[in-house]
């Protein structure tokens, strides 16, 4: 499963509870990926392409032993990291479920302005909107999530669409 979204859409307190509802679950969290390999970080190109790449060799290391993964923290995959998913998926036979975590610009600049302790460092009001002019919408079947909305309502959609999407 990929969550991606803005910053501050939510992507990671939904990675939590779906990792508590689903069995053998594992998160694997960017922020924290691209913490312990480069605080303090730049936020470069080369910082993002090392840690998607640790990431896909973290995913197809459980995968292969037969785990969920739960991959959090991207705003969009680019066209290169996607076809780096859809490889994996080939070569592990496991299936991907695409959840776009939704909120709007002005709420994920909130929540980004009112959470200082975040690992990613680098969250704020020019992020967010440098985020949502850039972002690109998932290039297969996706699940999009109002995470403005019930929590549990937003869980129960997106574990049903991992069912959907591993029938």
């Amino acid at each position: 499963m990929v969550l991606s979204g803005l910053p501050g859409a939510g992507k990671s307190t939904l990675a939590r509870a779906l990792a508590d509802r689903l069995p053998d679950a594992r998160v694997i969290d960017k922020d924290q990926v691209r913490h312990v390999l480069f605080a303090p970080f730049d936020s470069s190109a080369a910082e993002r392409t090392i840690t998607f790449t640790a990431i896909v060799d973290a995913a197809r290391y459980h995968l292969s032993r037969g785990r969920t993964v739960i991959v959090d923290g991207f705003t969009f995959l680019r066209r290169r990291e996607r076809a780096s998913v859809h490889e994996l998926v080939r070569d592990t036979g496991a299936f991907v479920a695409d959840v776009v975590c939704d909120v709007p610009v002005a709420v994920a600049i909130a929540r980004c302005e009112a959470d200082a302790s975040h690992p990613a460092g680098d969250r704020d009001a020019d992020l967010v909107r440098r985020a949502a002019a850039e972002m690109e919408e998932p290039d297969a079947a996706y699940l999009t999530v109002d995470m403005t909305g019930p929590f549990e309502a937003a869980v129960t959609q997106a574990l049903a669409y991992v069912e959907d999407c591993a029938a």
